[in-house]
């Protein structure tokens, strides 16, 4: 009985774990788009908070479309997606932003040259 149990915990937070992947993963670029070119004088601190401030809108946009596509998930969850996706997406977002930032200077160096 306790093994079973276990299973079930391990499938409930297996099921978690991919939906915080899926809503990040597919908002990160509409994240990334809304906030470009604001942060761009930011500091890094201001700037993760930007993002996670901005981030909200589309994260629970994205955590409603991944409920509705996934019928047998616990509606219960659905604030807990958005928490964990929003503290997973504003790494993913920073490092996008960032790369975008350096390919835009690496670029503009080039020209110069």
């Amino acid at each position: 009985m306790l093994e079973r149990s276990f299973g079930v915990a391990a499938r409930r937070r297996r099921t978690l774990d991919a939906l915080v992947r899926h809503v990040a993963e597919a908002s990160v670029e509409a994240i990334c788009r809304l906030v470009q070119e604001r942060i761009e004088t930011m500091g890094p601190s201001e700037a993760r908070g930007y993002v996670r401030a901005r981030a909200a809108r589309e994260i629970r946009q994205q955590t409603r479309l991944a409920f509705a596509q996934q019928p047998g998930v616990d509606a219960n969850w659905e604030l807990l997606v958005v928490v964990r996706s929003t503290e997973r997406v504003v790494p993913l977002a920073m490092r996008q932003l960032t790369a975008m930032r350096l390919q835009r200077q690496t670029a503009a160096h080039r020209r110069a040259a």
